[in-house]
């Protein structure tokens, strides 16, 4: 499988701290304890879904490494997880297989919350498992350091300010062409930093079709709030960085109620060996339709339609959709040359602006060529929208988070002809 876009768990628990973080749980299938207890039943849940943006120095409100820090969460965790909105994963579980799936079962679940109603019991110290090493929040998680690393200037959000999407460039100062292996961002303030996008940049302007800005060759990364991993490719699969490219950031700083910060953040990027060529070159498009991204006053359920045909037999490695406060859901659909209807791909049903999930198929999907990928996004401008700041304005394309975007983004790579009727054969 070419591209990781992996849990931050996944990736820091087994190579970082040297535990397997899919083991740790105590629920074996659907069995939920009569009497759960937090050091034996529910400390190894928040451990493999909730502690890796659960403790000190990042974004969340609270730490949940400790049955102390814990327990005055209890009646809030049981809440949010019945909800299904912790931990942050809202890909409907019936369509699609993901790596790296976060989300509770519905054992597990009930863990939690016969746990809660039974008074939040401690429980035998011994039966816990050892506590997680998490690394600093400034690691590179890839366990080597990065070949290149380019650094934004600093930026100072004031406390109580507007949102602010400053986009600086920077020099790579390569000379020559290099595939990527894997590209990390590194937030210098991840409380104040929604989101990160990575641009290579040209002179020219014969890229600018990709939804990216004027200039922009291709999106190479986009780090979202609950990635801290990034992108990585196995062997065969990279992405690539031009010689001749620059590299820019859309920053989107979201400002703290009281304290002022000071951002500078970095991109790590790790390069195969000058002279290797990859069997498939990764690329990312953004699938939007900015021009029909018309949202009415009060709407609960505004509809946006938006294409892509594939010219070349491809191979979908992941889905993520980005919308802002009155996001509702997005569904991604395949409409193959050959089929009478389209395909259901992936069905985000509960989007959430301030958690936006990369969904990386467990096994690529392969389409044909002709195949068209069809994007659908619903927004809910009613007063029903608990976070929409306005329902009575009408609202079309913007960058602000009270503007909005439809944008279904996809990781990709082209296969020829031959390779797709061999999987074909496959299946």
């Amino acid at each position: 499988m070419p591209l990781s876009k992996v849990s931050v768990g996944a990736i820091m628990l087994l190579a970082l701290a040297g535990v397997n973080p899919a083991g740790a749980a105590a629920n074996d299938g659907d069995v939920v304890p009569e009497h759960p207890t937090f050091t034996r039943d529910v400390l190894p849940i928040l451990q493999r879904s909730c502690q890796v943006c659960h403790r000190p120095d990042m974004f969340t409100p609270m730490s949940l490494l400790t049955y102390e820090e814990v327990r005055p969460w209890a009646r809030s965790i049981k809440q949010r997880v019945e909800a299904r909105v912790m931990p942050p994963w809202f890909a409907d579980r019936t369509v699609g297989r993901y790596r790296d799936d976060p989300s509770l079962s519905d054992a597990e679940i009930s863990t939690i919350g016969r746990w809660v109603d039974q008074g939040a019991p401690r429980g035998n110290p011994a039966d816990a498992p050892a506590a997680v090493a998490w690394p600093a929040v400034d690691t590179w998680y890839h366990g080597e350091k990065p070949d290149l690393v380019v650094t934004s200037p600093p930026v100072v959000v004031p406390p109580n300010s507007i949102e602010t999407y400053p986009e600086p460039e920077m020099e790579t100062g390569l000379t020559e062409d290099r595939y990527v292996k894997w590209i990390q961002v590194m937030p210098g303030e991840s409380r104040v930093v929604h989101h990160v996008l990575v641009y290579a940049v040209r002179d020219s302007e014969d890229g600018a079709d990709d939804g990216g800005p004027r200039g922009v060759r291709e999106l190479l990364a986009n780090r979202a709030r609950g990635d801290f991993v990034g992108d990585w490719f196995e062997d065969g699969y990279a992405r690539l960085l031009r010689k001749d490219d620059r590299i820019r950031l859309q920053l989107h700083y979201l400002p703290d109620d009281e304290r002022s910060f000071t951002d500078r953040t970095s991109v790590g990027f790790k390069f195969y060996p000058p002279g290797y060529e990859p069997d498939y070159v990764v690329r990312t498009r953004a699938v939007s339709n900015r021009h029909d991204l018309i949202i009415p006053p009060g709407e609960p359920n505004a509809r946006s339609d938006a294409y892509f045909t594939l010219l070349e037999p491809t191979r979908i490695i992941s889905f993520q959709p980005h919308m802002h406060y009155r996001g509702k859901a997005m569904t991604l659909e395949a409409i193959r040359p050959d089929a009478g209807r389209p395909e259901l791909l992936a069905d985000v049903n509960r989007f959430a602006w301030d958690w936006q999930p990369t969904y990386v198929y467990e096994t690529p999907l392969t389409l044909p060529a002709g195949t068209v990928m069809h994007v659908t996004a619903y927004h809910d401008n009613s007063a029903a929208n608990r976070v929409n700041p306005d329902p009575t304005a009408a609202v079309g394309w913007g960058q602000r988070t009270i503007d909005e975007m439809n944008i279904g983004w996809l990781d990709y790579f082209h296969i020829s002809e031959e390779e797709y009727a061999a999987l074909q054969a496959e299946e």
